[in-house]
């Protein structure tokens, strides 16, 4: 009985003296990894309707019948009337057009209303008011006070009219038009291609 305890303690030591001996194996580490980049664009884009507007399409007067512009008058870009300034505050239903930021972020806006061509060919005073031979622009946007937030819209050097203006985020807006303060020598339509620029906020 003695012998058969020694006998096993003798293989167990030397098992374990063998063991000892055998060099350990390292453990398998990786050897690489991989690293995902996702690269998002600051995109910038905007979508406008209704492209065009023609001032007094909506009511017309004996002035100036529905279609036709007299001089020296404001006209707006409002669905409730072509003479009736927006009010403070704005509100949606007196802005003709919808401009949606398109982007992947926020932006500002611009809008810069060019000289006319064609017929009397009035020029943009860049002042907000008319004079002769020159016509007076003002752009505004839903939600801002008319009297005090409106801004002039120039022929080419805007101020920022609109900021801030979230992705994905549609806001409505208008015009405000004076017409020259002299009488036309033309009965030529005049045009003229207003720009809204956005820019990153």
């Amino acid at each position: 009985m003695m012998k058969r305890k020694l006998r096993r303690i003798l293989v167990v030591s030397l098992l374990a003296l063998v063991l000892g001996m055998v060099p350990s194996l390292p453990a398998f580490a990786l050897t690489s990894q991989d690293v995902e980049v996702t690269a998002t664009p600051a995109f910038i884009g905007i979508a406008n309707a209704p492209p065009d507007w023609a001032p007094n399409d909506i009511v017309g007067d004996e002035v100036s019948p529905k279609g036709f512009i007299a001089p020296d008058t404001i006209y707006y870009s409002n669905p409730l009337g072509d003479e009736l300034s927006p009010s403070d505050p704005i509100v949606d239903g007196e802005c003709r057009f919808t401009i949606t930021n398109t982007s992947t972020i926020k932006i500002n806006l611009t809008v810069n209303f060019p000289n006319m061509a064609g017929g009397d060919a009035s020029t943009n005073s860049n002042l907000g008011t008319n004079d002769t031979t020159k016509f007076g622009a003002y752009s505004y946007f839903s939600g801002e006070n008319y009297s005090t937030q409106k801004t002039i819209a120039e022929n080419v050097s805007s101020a920022i009219a609109y900021g801030n203006l979230t992705a994905g985020t549609p806001i409505l807006w208008g015009l405000a038009y004076e017409s020259q303060s002299n009488d036309w020598t033309s009965g030529t339509a005049m045009t003229s291609t207003v720009a809204i620029t956005a820019t990153v906020a």
